[in-house]
């Protein structure tokens, strides 16, 4: 009976703990020409997904309106875009259609417990 129990917190453990090392997906909406959330967080390896929710067209454009840098470009997003980045630092991105109006940021961390710095 024991066994049983050790065995069942070991596969809750594993199932549900603590996934800190795994990749996750950061959504950011596009609603009425506006990136929601602006400024995200993630950890190096993180995909974010950009969901358009309009009918309007729009980009997202890794750099500084109006200067592209090439670093990620989804021209003209219907419903969804994804991209993952493994290097740190911070990316500015903007919608090419209403550079204005349309600008983030996206700030990639080490992981945690990870030995790049």
């Amino acid at each position: 009976m024991n066994a049983k129990k050790v065995l069942f917190g070991i596969l809750f453990s594993l199932l549900f703990g603590s996934q800190t090392g795994w990749a996750e997906t950061v959504e950011v909406k596009i609603i009425k020409s506006t990136f929601i959330p602006a400024v995200i967080k993630v950890k190096k390896g993180d995909t974010i997904r950009w969901i358009n929710t309009e009918e309007l067209l729009h980009t997202v454009t890794s750099g500084k309106a109006p200067m592209a840098d090439k670093e990620f470009n989804a021209a003209y997003v219907k419903k969804e875009f994804e991209v993952r980045l493994d290097k740190e630092g911070f990316y500015d991105y903007y919608c090419e259609l209403h550079p204005a109006i349309m600008r983030g940021v996206v700030i990639v961390r080490a992981s945690p417990g990870g030995s790049e710095r």
